[in-house]
């Protein structure tokens, strides 16, 4: 009896000594701060709701990609919108490069035609700007287009067989098998309007026209130089030769209506009248201003002889002139007359000639 209620109290206290370790590794676990961690961490996690399984590692890849993709589209919507914000309109210059293109003719201190001018023998001026680089081009290989203007008029009906029979022969000396001719006769209007292929019809097609009444030059000039026969890009030399007293009477056109025509067709106006040289005519200066203009000349003859030497001196600028080139900025939607001077290098009497400039495209 002694003996189990011994082994009872061994085995009670055995429990106690358990029972007491046990509480003391309760408290040192409490007091431990890693512990206190974890078991505050167990008990919010404990306490937050549960959902369903997290996203898969590829759907959260793919959405970071998207937002990529929408803040650089959204970068450049920004960038393209400030660019736009800052550009005035007015910064912007547009300009447009053409081609100018101008009869030359060179003429010794004896006024005879020079067959060697190179560019190294001239300048050219722009609105008095040199013009760094240009061409110059013999046109005696080019095709020749010639208008022949010959006024009907009252006042240049005494002259009208003499100019008929020496323009015939001329003619023939100085056009070719692929140069053009147009004959123009008027008055108060256009007469006659002929394309003639061979010069020695040129008799032929005058005939005895019609003659008086009133006189519409610039309006003649005007469509003149507008005709398809000086039409076309291709490189060619352009002429008119106007037999007139220089008086007008009816046009609508004016005097400078005329001229701007011709310069932006780039054809040369020659004019011949027929009276007395030694008295000055009221049309005279008309004449002059439409041949200095557009790069011809102007003559005043008094017989067929003197009408034969002019005629020569016409047909030899025409073959012997040479053209020049040069490149040139427009602004688009203007229209300006930019004035051109060629002037030689030597001093040694050499005169230079080509019409006073040109128009600028709109």
């Amino acid at each position: 009896m002694h003996l189990r209620v011994g082994a009872d109290r061994r085995v009670q206290g055995n429990d106690l000594r358990r029972g007491f370790l046990h509480r003391l590794r309760v408290i040192w676990r409490c007091k431990s701060p890693h512990t206190r961690t974890n078991l505050h961490r167990r008990a919010r996690l404990r306490a937050l709701p549960r959902f369903g399984k997290a996203p898969k590692a590829e759907a959260v890849g793919a959405d970071v990609q998207v937002v990529r993709r929408k803040l650089v589209v959204l970068l450049l919507l920004l960038a393209c919108s400030s660019v736009g914000w800052t550009a005035e309109p007015g910064t912007i210059i547009h300009k447009r490069v053409s081609e100018v293109r101008l009869a030359v003719v060179a003429t010794d201190e004896n006024g005879r035609p020079v067959s060697n001018l190179s560019p190294t023998d001239i300048t050219v001026l722009e609105d008095g700007r040199p013009v760094p680089r240009f061409e110059l081009r013999p046109s005696a290989d080019l095709r020749l287009r010639v208008g022949v203007v010959l006024d009907l008029s009252e006042s240049t009906r005494k002259s009208w067989t003499t100019v008929r029979t020496v323009l015939t022969r001329s003619l023939q000396d100085v056009m070719g098998a692929e140069d053009e001719l147009l004959v123009i006769a008027f008055n108060s209007k256009i007469e006659l309007d002929r394309t003639v292929a061979q010069p020695s019809d040129l008799a032929a097609v005058l005939g005895n026209p019609a003659s008086g009444g009133l006189t519409a030059l610039y309006d003649t000039i005007f469509r003149v130089c507008g005709h398809p026969v000086f039409a076309g890009d291709d490189p060619h030399r352009s002429a008119l030769i106007l037999f007139s007293d220089g008086e007008d009477d009816l046009s609508i056109h004016g005097l400078g209506d005329a001229i701007a025509q011709a310069q932006r067709a780039g054809i040369a106006i020659y004019t011949v009248t027929t009276h007395n040289p030694k008295k000055f005519h009221p049309g005279d200066e008309v004449l002059r201003d439409l041949a200095a203009s557009t790069g011809g000349l102007d003559f005043v003859v008094k017989d067929a002889a003197q009408l034969e030497r002019v005629l020569a001196k016409i047909n030899g600028e025409l073959r012997s002139s040479y053209l020049l080139y040069y490149r040139a900025s427009e602004e688009p939607g203007m229209r300006a007359f930019r004035r051109v001077r060629v002037i030689p290098n030597q001093s040694d009497g050499a005169r230079v000639r080509s019409r006073a400039g040109y128009f600028t495209t709109p």
